[in-house]
């Protein structure tokens, strides 16, 4: 399974696991607040992984694409 794929599925737990979480809310309520902290390091793992993708910086826009490659 890809770093992308296991990212999306963390995430899709964690997500599924908050609309199931009892209520009501304490305010106070520090495992409700770790779940929404987990989740959200997951997501920005997630936009960092597809943003920079597998190339490295140096790699983008570099084309080798041959004598007809725009």
């Amino acid at each position: 399974m890809s770093a992308v794929a296991e990212l999306r599925g963390r995430i899709a737990e964690l997500s599924l696991e908050i609309r199931r979480y009892p209520t009501p809310i304490a305010r106070c309520d520090e495992q409700l607040t770790q779940l929404l902290a987990q989740r959200a390091r997951r997501m920005a793992q997630l936009d960092k992984v597809t943003r920079d993708g597998p190339c490295d910086p140096v790699g983008h826009g570099t084309n080798d694409g041959g004598t007809h490659a725009a």
